[in-house]
């Protein structure tokens, strides 16, 4: 199994019921496309980022990481995951038939985080799914991307602690 997943430097703590879900969502055949959405700083690539590795071993083809954040062209969004799942275009072919045909029978899941700024290329994303059946996408996004396959999971802030009434220290 081929997978692109950064190692975040610490733990992921106090998100295990959104990772549980997230990963149970994916599992469902009925959901091939399920965007983490939520204001910056929530934690959607940490969170997409545990729910992956929750997944590696389901997708037995790999699973992709492939960072948008440096990206703000909408057509670069196909060759950059074409890149990320090491596809090297062999003919003359638009690259997304080519990356279409590469992925249409691997069992993968691609993540794509920071999708916000290139939200134009959601067509491209759609045909993906289409065309490439058992291909899953986890994508992180300030905003839905507005396609039909899509499911939204919206990433709540962290809760506190609770608090000691008499001693004002977390339990």
């Amino acid at each position: 199994m081929r997978q692109t997943l950064p190692i975040p430097a610490t733990s992921l703590v106090g998100r295990d019921l959104e990772i549980a879900a997230a990963a149970n969502s994916l599992r469902r055949e009925n959901v091939r496309l399920l965007t983490l959405t939520g204001p910056p700083g929530i934690g959607k690539t940490r969170l997409a980022l545990a729910t992956a590795h929750a997944l590696r071993k389901e997708f037995v083809r790999g699973v992709y990481f492939v960072d948008l954040a440096p990206v703000s062209d909408a057509n670069l969004v196909v060759p950059t995951i074409a890149q990320a799942v090491g596809l090297r275009p062999l003919s003359a072919r638009p690259l997304i038939q080519e990356l279409e045909d590469h992925l249409a029978r691997e069992s993968v899941l691609l993540v794509l985080d920071n999708f916000e700024q290139v939200i134009a290329a959601a067509p491209a994303v759609a045909e993906l799914l289409h065309a490439a059946q058992p291909v899953k996408i986890l994508v992180t996004s300030r905003e839905l991307l507005r396609i039909a396959a899509e499911h939204n999971f919206p990433v709540p802030p962290l809760s506190l602690p609770p608090v000691l009434a008499d001693q004002g220290a977390p339990r």
